[in-house]
């Protein structure tokens, strides 16, 4: 599949994304060995979409593919979430109080932490090593990166 095609494919996504009050995150065609070629559209709706809000946007952007020249082979189409895909910025943080994230503090490796609360420019954080809480408290700048996490 080539880029125009793909660009294409993005464009009435996110068309359809602002219609239905999603968030796309990616577009990508990729083929796998085992189920072969795959467009992949992965959508988010405040880091909690729905199945519900899935299955809405996919009966709503599936036959507008029909209509894309460059889509004449088969492939697979896989709408999903890309809540766990995609860097949380640090202003969003006030939106997951309570939430498992994976944190990584500048230089060090990343911590599963629960955010507890946000104030003043500072999200605090609580983890735990061998069963006993730690808490934490970073500044937007000590943080490289944050995604979602999940707690097993």
């Amino acid at each position: 599949m080539d880029q125009k095609t793909i660009d294409e494919v993005r464009g009435r996504a996110q068309e359809e994304c602002e219609r239905e009050g999603l968030e796309l995150v990616s577009v990508r065609y990729f083929v796998d060995s085992l189920n072969g070629p795959t467009l992949e559209v992965l959508v988010d709706h405040d880091y909690q979409i729905s199945m519900e809000e899935i299955s809405r946007f996919t009966a709503a952007f599936s036959p507008q593919l029909d209509d894309i020249e460059g889509l004449s082979e088969s492939y697979i189409l896989d709408i999903s979430s890309g809540g766990g895909e995609k860097d949380i910025p640090f202003r969003d943080l006030p939106k997951l109080t309570g939430r498992y994230l994976d944190v990584t503090e500048r230089g060090k490796e990343k911590v599963t932490m629960r955010l507890e609360k946000v104030e003043e420019g500072k999200a605090s954080f609580v983890y735990f090593i061998k069963g006993r809480p730690k808490k934490v408290v970073f500044e937007e700048s000590q943080v490289e990166k944050i995604k979602m996490g999940y707690k097993a």
